[in-house]
């Protein structure tokens, strides 16, 4: 009983320092601040949301990550 006790606060510790698919929001500037933009990025991991908008960035201008 203790082993499976202890094995469950495992799993639950370590299923709290992994990270969740979230919905992220790429925000694009320019010189020009009435062509600024923000996007979503939707249901994705954080790493794979600054993928895509670093992608922005490379054709938009100056893109972040929030």
């Amino acid at each position: 009983m203790k082993v499976l006790l202890a094995g469950f606060i495992l799993w639950v510790g370590l299923m709290s320092f992994s990270s969740c698919k979230k919905d992220f929001t790429c925000q694009c500037t320019f010189v020009d601040t009435t062509k600024n933009f923000t996007t979503t990025i939707s249901n994705m991991y954080k790493n794979e949301a600054k993928v895509v908008c670093n992608d922005y960035a490379e054709f938009v201008g100056n893109c972040t990550l929030k």
